[in-house]
């Protein structure tokens, strides 16, 4: 079963097979990520090697053979199959496996082991969609429509601004994790927090959060349930 991550892949090693639109479009998603990209193939699009005159990616014109792949397999953090041909899909998978390396096969969605997804972003809100093979259009059209909605729902992302502050202020107080926990809910509960958020107030909102949790950290409140607590 495949799970839903978030992986740094920056000065990860990636290797594309297969210089089509699909492996360009791979080799574009890596790079951005800040990947070392390797593209084997015997055709590459014009893209890519702009890409590869710029320095920014390799090419290497060959055959997948299973000595060129040993070697580059081994140099990999994970390797896109972007190619047609079902066939090298066996080859790459065993030594893959050989190597512990990744492989997403963008010609075989039903065994592949790594899906990439389509991203959107909204003001450090980021999301990923996948129907893992079933439609590319559909998952499109998801993506933008939770895109769309983000864009629109202000007062989510102005919630967002003052819980992040939230966050580093009691970092910086060095409120304890166990505690901190409980004044997220606290605050984000608070009527009158909920209230500066939605008119967009949003430097009143951070006020009222530093306040209250001054107010536990101070003991004038305290946590139900609890004994009474020092920071």
């Amino acid at each position: 079963m495949r799970i839903p991550l978030y992986i740094e892949f920056n000065n990860k090693n990636v290797l594309i097979i297969g210089g089509g639109g699909v492996g360009t479009g791979r080799a574009k998603k890596f790079l951005k990520a800040g990947a070392n990209v390797l593209v084997l193939s015997l055709d590459f699009s014009d893209e890519l090697k702009r890409l590869a005159k710029k320095g920014k990616i390799s090419l290497i014109k060959a055959n997948a053979d299973s000595k060129i792949l040993e070697s580059l397999i081994a140099w990999s953090n994970l390797v896109t199959v972007a190619i047609g041909d079902l066939t090298i899909n066996k080859k790459v998978k065993e030594i893959a496996k050989k190597h512990k390396v990744l492989i997403n096969l963008a010609n075989d969605a039903k065994n592949t082991e790594v899906v990439v997804p389509f991203e959107g972003e909204v003001d450090g809100i980021r999301f990923a969609v996948t129907t893992e093979g079933k439609s590319g259009i559909v998952a499109r059209k998801v993506r933008d429509a939770f895109q769309k909605m983000l864009e629109e729902d202000e007062e989510t992302l102005f919630f967002l601004k003052a819980m992040n502050h939230l966050k580093k202020y009691m970092k910086e107080k060095e409120v304890p994790l166990k505690f901190r926990m409980k004044l997220y809910f606290i605050v984000s509960s608070d009527p009158e927090f909920k209230r500066l958020v939605k008119e967009e107030k949003i430097d009143e909102a951070r006020k009222l959060a530093e306040q209250i949790v001054e107010g536990y950290i101070s003991g004038k409140r305290k946590f139900e349930g609890e004994p009474e607590i020092s920071f």
